[in-house]
């Protein structure tokens, strides 16, 4: 018997043809977004019930309700005869701040950065980026995120159409190119109470070019102080700024690590993401190595590794001993667990914390947003560590 023979068809691709291609998906990504996310700003901060802000600013029910009667707090929006009023983010923010007893940001003192790094993709790098921040604001801060990756994920996730709505004089780029001297130009509002964005689009590319080109034409430019002298003004107006970086060791990763005070990566218990791991120490410590003044002078607050996308296999139980063994204490003693609730989040363009409710099990819900809520815990520790001490 013949068997069928597919027709010879040419199979090679020309850039215009790619050019097409990326027209068309474009194309369909806007028509998906416009369908889930409509109007613009597409995306809206979830609500709270009274429950949830009592929760969130750790009273028990009969304290919230008698803080209600006095009339100095948002009292919510009644959703019915009987059923609970219904609070917005920025009223619950606003309850967390009078209620919550934690340390205030100190006069003089600027937020302090996080760069949340790995040079390996597909390790929930920018879920955890922009997670942490959002946790961060429910803890009662103000913060800021930078996307330095030209894909904008972190941008979508806040909110804006990267190549649609993000213009390149919003970006990081004007900075790069020395137009601007400090990065106020870039910040965006989000649909997110008390969190701002500097946004990317894929235009940021252009820096890995622009860069080294500065570098050529000078050969004392301080490549790795661009991102960090353009950020120090701007750290002050925040409690916490939070840096989500491409999965490659690019000029603006380098920026991105050299600004920071604290390093965070997100490494899942698996063997090539252990051996990756391994390789982004060696490699930006060889860099940075080499920077004049930066092997004397630079210390960072705190540098953490954070499982994600845990599994209970036997496998992932031994990497969890080599990550253990390589890192020690630097392994946060919490994990965030493979779960289809990232991925119901991230269909609908979310993170957890935008859904107001759980998106299916409410115990599948709870187990990966809890260890979320330990990082913002922790990573709030160490802000308020630093700022106990001398330097600003």
């Amino acid at each position: 018997m013949l068997s069928a023979r597919l027709p010879e068809v040419d199979q090679s691709v020309s850039i215009e043809t790619l050019l097409g291609v990326a027209a068309q998906a474009t194309d369909i990504l806007n028509q998906i977004r416009d369908a889930m996310l409509e109007p613009y700003p597409r995306k809206s901060a979830p609500t709270f019930t009274s429950a949830q802000v009592a929760s969130l600013c750790g009273i028990d029910k009969q304290r919230f309700q008698y803080l209600t009667t006095k009339g100095d707090l948002p009292a919510g929006t009644s959703k019915g005869a009987g059923r609970s009023k219904e609070f917005s983010l920025e009223e619950a923010l606003t309850w967390i701040r009078a209620t919550k007893e934690r340390t205030r940001r100190p006069d003089g003192k600027r937020g302090r950065i996080v760069t949340i790094a790995n040079f390996k993709g597909g390790v929930a790098k920018t879920t955890t980026a922009v997670s942490a921040a959002q946790a961060l604001t429910l803890l009662g801060r103000r913060v800021l995120v930078i996307d330095c990756d030209p894909q904008g994920t972190t941008t979508q996730l806040c909110g804006w159409a990267p190549d649609a709505e993000i213009s390149d004089d919003q970006t990081l780029l004007p900075l790069v190119y020395g137009d601007q001297t400090t990065l106020h130009y870039a910040v965006q509002e989000t649909y997110w109470h008390n969190l701002d964005l500097i946004p990317a689009s894929s235009s940021l590319f252009d820096a890995e070019f622009e860069i080294p080109a500065k570098v050529l034409n000078d050969s004392t430019f301080e490549f790795w102080e661009i991102l960090r002298k353009g950020l120090m003004p701007l750290a002050e107006e925040y409690d916490a700024v939070v840096i989500d970086t491409p999965p490659a060791l690019s000029y603006l990763t380098i920026n991105a690590l050299l600004a920071s005070d604290a390093i965070l990566l997100p490494c899942p218990p698996e063997a090539l993401d252990f051996a990756s791991s391994t390789q982004f120490w060696h490699l930006f410590a060889d860099i940075a190595k080499k920077l004049p003044g930066v092997l004397e002078q630079k210390r960072f607050d705190f540098v953490n590794v954070i499982m994600t996308k845990a599994k209970s296999d036997d496998v992932s139980r031994v990497v969890r001993g080599w990550l253990q063994k390589a890192y020690g204490d630097r392994v946060l003693p919490f994990e965030i667990p493979e779960s289809t609730v990232p991925k119901g989040a991230s269909a609908q363009l979310s993170t957890v914390y935008d859904l107001s409710k759980p998106d299916g099990s409410t115990a599948a819900y709870n187990r990966f947003k809890e260890p979320l809520d330990r990082l913002a815990e922790h990573l709030d520790a160490q802000f308020v560590r630093a700022w106990n001490q001398t330097e600003a």
